[in-house]
């Protein structure tokens, strides 16, 4: 397997000029890695990083969990970026630290995704064994350390993982990302046991082929599909007893190399 990692700037640097967001899309596409096993999310947040340095987290600190596996999403941060030449610098130094953290065997996935408010950019799957170390590991990316990007990670428990063998990391593929909300009500034990049966058939169905339980936060359920019928996924997803309560359910576009979700 080619052990290259990358990740598009589009899915990296909150709303820089499209020219240039475009070039990026085709000097960082090449690759995305897959992942070995998430779920459970809480938001991690505000405090001092390794070493001193500004945080990279969003929201409450919370500590590491289950067996140390983080769910982050990337979040846009500050604006006005412009300057083409130190863009790309950027955006190499983005890619090198994706690469690194991979062949240290820290990074088990990435991918940009489509946010249609283009606040969420992207996905990446690490272990780390307190988050004040995840923090580090994005001390190097200038997008993270200035705050272009910011990290709104969560320990994970895994359900159905992303697929790590027989990748074909020479081209993407474009699937879907869907997030089932915690909605305002917490589920009773039978709801809660109710809605794990049904996305247990729904996956060995084969309508989602990966599922992360969140642990805490806004989104309870994270699942990927092939299917890029957003309105079947949508269907599929209507009796979970959550949604019959009013919790949203959001189907965005995802990309991963080919194979990483089968």
């Amino acid at each position: 397997m080619d052990r290259t990692m990358t990740m598009t700037t589009t899915a990296t640097i909150a709303r820089a000029p499209a020219r240039w967001l475009a070039h990026a899309l085709r000097m960082a596409a090449l690759a995305a890695v897959a992942a070995a096993g998430l779920g459970g999310c809480a938001s991690v947040g505000v405090g001092e990083a390794p070493g001193g340095g500004a945080s990279v987290f969003t929201g409450e600190l919370r500590p590491a969990s289950r067996d140390a596996m983080w769910f982050v999403f990337l979040e846009s941060g500050k604006t006005g970026f412009t300057e083409r030449t130190a863009l790309e610098a950027m955006q190499r130094g983005h890619i090198a630290n994706f690469q690194r953290l991979f062949a240290e065997k820290k990074l088990l996935a990435a991918g940009p995704l489509k946010d249609p408010t283009e606040f969420k950019r992207g996905i990446v799957v690490v272990k780390a064994p307190t988050q004040q170390e995840l923090g580090s590991y994005f001390q190097p990316d200038q997008y993270v350390r200035e705050g272009y990007l910011k990290l709104n990670a969560a320990p994970a428990l895994v359900n159905r993982a992303l697929a790590t063998e027989g990748l074909d990391t020479s081209a993407m593929e474009e699937v879907r990302i869907v997030q089932v909300m915690r909605g305002d009500k917490v589920l009773g034990a039978a709801d809660a046991a109710a809605q794990r049966a049904a996305l247990q058939r729904l996956v060995d169905q084969g309508t989602f082929g990966a599922w992360y339980t969140l642990e805490a936060g806004p989104v309870a359920e994270v699942l990927f599909s092939k299917n890029r019928d957003d309105k079947a996924l949508q269907t599929a997803l209507a009796g979970l007893p959550a949604v019959k309560g009013g919790a949203p359910v959001a189907v965005w576009g995802q990309w991963f190399a080919k194979g990483v979700l089968r």
